[in-house]
C-alpha cells in the first residue's frame, strides 16, 4: 500500500487495533440471558428459570464501515499479511465500533416477584462519518485526492469516541400478575468513570484548481480529547501513568428502564415449565445519560485559510508531522484563527428505545424480532452523542439450559445485511455478528464476536427461590388465592 493511503487509514487501524474485544444480539429476549439481560431490557431479569447466575466475564466487539477492507485476514487465519485497502468510489464513508467488557455479572432472585443485578462493565463506542468523498486506489498524493474530488467539495466529517468505566444495579418486579399473563418491570442506576473521549469535525474545506495544483480557500478544523491524556509522560512507569490517567477523569449517572409483558403458556409440560410462555413483549430505554470530560491541552480550534495555501504546502507541511505539537505548529501556520479549546465537554451516550418481541414456536424453538431506534437524534439541538449501529434484527433460537444454537439475521443504520451466529454449550457462549468473519478473508472489517462465561445453578435448584409457593404449580398458587365475591 502506498504512503498517502497508509496515512489516510493510520486512525481506522488504530481504532480496530484499539478496541478491548453491548451486543449479545443471540440471547435477546431469552428467559435464559439472566443477568447478561439487562444490557438490552431490565425487566428480563425476573422470568428466569433459576435462581441465581454469574458471568464472571464476557467480551464484545462490534464494528461497521464502507471506508475500507481487510484482505488476507479471517478468524481463523494469521494476521501476518493482512492489509487495509481503502474501499473505491465516491461515497459518504462511515465508521462504527462498539466493545464492552461485563465483569462479574450477577443476577439473584429475591423471591417469587423480584430480582436483583449487579455488576461492573467497560464500554467503548466510536463513529466517524465524511461527506461525498472519492478514495482510489491510483491516489498517491494529496494532489490526487484533491483532484478526484474537486466535484464533492467542499468537504466535511466529523468523529466521536468514548470510553467509559460503570458499576450498576438493576432491581425488577412484577407488576400485574395472573395465570395468564405477566408484566415486569425494571430500572438500572450506573454510576460511570468517563475514561476517555474525543470529538473532532471538519467543515467547508474548499478549494479551486490553480494552475497544476490547487488552492484551499476556506475551511475549518476543531478537534479535542480529554485531559487525562495529558496525565502520561514517557518518564513515569506503567502503572504511575496509568493511575495518573484513571484519577483524572470525572464521574456521572446514567439509566436504563424497561417493561416486559409475558402472555403464559397454558400448557405446564411445555419447555420450560413454570416460566413456559407463548409470547414476550419488551420494551426498553437504555443510556440515558452522558459522560463528562474536560479537553486536553492540545485540543485546538482553526478557521480562515491563509491566502496562498496550495495543495504542495499541504504535503510539504503535513504529510511527516510525526507528533501532534508538529501537527498544531503546521496548521497554525496557514490559517488566520487558530486557538486552544479549553474546559469541559460532554459526549452523550448512545440513548435509545429498543423494542423486542419473542415468540415461542414448538418445544425448545424460538423467533426473536428486534427494532433499535435512537432517540438523540430526534432532539432538535444537535447533541455531541455516540450512535449505538443496532436497527433491525431477526433472531431463531434452538435453546435450553444448557445448550443453544442461534442465527441472528441482522440489518444496521446503515443498511448493511448480516448473518450470524452462535452456540451455548454449558457455560459457555460464543457468537459472530456477520458469520462471513469466520470464513472470508476479505469481510472482517465488518462484523466481530462475542464471548460470555456464565454459571447457573444445579438442575435440582432450578427454580430456587426464598418463598415456598414458588414450588407450587402457577395453577396451585391461583387455587391459593381468595376467592372473589
Amino acid at each position: 500500500m502506498n504512503s498517502f493511503k497508509n496515512y489516510l487509514f493510520i486512525p481506522f487501524v488504530l481504532l480496530l487495533n484499539l478496541v478491548m474485544a453491548q451486543n449479545y444480539q443471540a440471547i435477546h429476549g431469552s428467559s435464559f440471558a439472566g443477568s447478561l439481560g439487562s444490557a438490552s431490557n431490565p425487566a428480563s431479569i425476573i422470568h428466569v428459570p433459576y435462581a441465581w447466575d454469574i458471568t464472571p466475564i464476557s467480551v464484545q466487539t462490534k464494528q461497521s464501515t464502507n471506508a475500507f477492507k481487510i484482505e488476507n485476514y479471517s478468524f481463523f487465519s494469521s494476521s501476518g499479511k493482512a492489509m487495509v485497502i481503502p474501499e473505491n468510489g465516491s461515497v459518504k464513508r462511515f465508521l462504527f465500533t462498539n466493545q464492552d467488557i461485563h465483569l462479574l455479572n450477577t443476577r439473584i432472585r429475591l423471591n417469587d416477584k423480584s430480582a436483583i443485578a449487579f455488576g461492573a462493565n467497560v464500554r467503548n463506542y466510536i463513529f466517524a462519518t465524511t461527506g461525498i468523498t472519492n478514495w482510489q486506489d491510483s491516489t498517491v498524493n494529496i494532489t490526487d485526492f484533491l483532484k478526484i474530488n474537486v466535484t464533492h467539495a467542499p468537504l466535511s466529517g466529523e468523529s466521536r469516541g468514548t470510553t467509559w468505566f460503570e458499576l450498576y444495579g438493576t432491581y425488577a418486579r412484577t407488576l400485574i400478575a395472573n395465570e395468564n399473563r405477566l408484566l415486569n418491570g425494571g430500572i438500572t442506576l450506573k454510576i460511570n468513570r468517563a475514561i476517555a473521549g474525543e470529538t473532532s469535525s471538519t467543515n467547508d474545506l474548499g478549494y479551486t484548481p490553480s494552475g497544476a495544483g490547487y488552492l484551499v480557500n476556506s475551511g475549518s478544523l476543531q478537534y479535542g480529547y480529554s485531559a487525562n491524556f495529558d496525565k502520561i509522560n514517557s518518564n513515569n512507569s506503567s502503572s504511575q501513568n496509568a493511575k495518573l490517567f484513571l484519577q483524572n477523569t470525572y464521574a456521572s449517572i446514567s439509566v436504563d428502564m424497561g417493561l416486559e409483558y409475558i402472555l403464559l403458556s397454558n400448557d405446564e409440560d411445555a419447555a420450560g415449565g413454570e416460566y413456559a410462555y407463548r409470547t414476550k413483549i419488551g420494551i426498553s430505554m437504555m443510556d440515558v445519560g452522558v459522560n463528562k470530560y474536560r479537553f486536553g491541552d492540545k485540543s485546538i480550534s482553526a478557521n480562515s485559510v491563509k491566502p496562498g495555501v496550495s495543495d504542495t504546502v499541504l504535503e510539504n507541511k503535513f504529510f511527516n508531522t510525526g507528533s501532534i505539537n508538529n501537527f498544531n505548529d503546521s496548521l497554525s501556520s496557514i490559517v488566520n484563527n487558530f486557538s486552544q479549546i479549553r474546559g469541559p465537554f460532554n459526549i452523550y451516550q448512545p440513548t435509545r428505545l429498543i423494542i423486542n418481541l419473542d415468540q415461542h414456536i414448538s418445544d425448545n424453538f424460538f423467533v426473536n424480532a428486534e427494532i433499535t431506534f435512537s432517540l438523540l437524534s430526534l432532539v432538535p439541538k444537535k447533541l455531541p452523542y455516540v450512535k449505538d449501529m443496532n436497527f433491525l434484527a431477526l433472531t431463531p433460537r434452538w435453546e435450553t439450559k444448557t445448550l443453544g444454537a442461534y442465527l441472528p439475521v441482522l440489518v444496521n443504520t446503515k443498511n448493511q445485511f448480516w448473518i450470524g451466529g452462535a452456540i451455548k454449550a454449558g457455560p459457555l457462549l460464543f457468537g459472530t455478528h456477520n458469520l462471513a468473519n469466520l470464513f472470508s478473508k476479505t469481510k472482517s472489517a465488518n462484523g466481530g464476536f462475542y464471548l460470555a462465561l456464565t454459571f447457573r445453578p444445579g438442575k435440582k435448584h432450578d427454580g430456587e427461590s426464598n418463598t415456598s409457593t414458588d414450588k407450587l404449580s402457577r395453577k396451585a398458587q391461583q387455587s391459593l388465592k381468595c376467592p372473589k365475591f
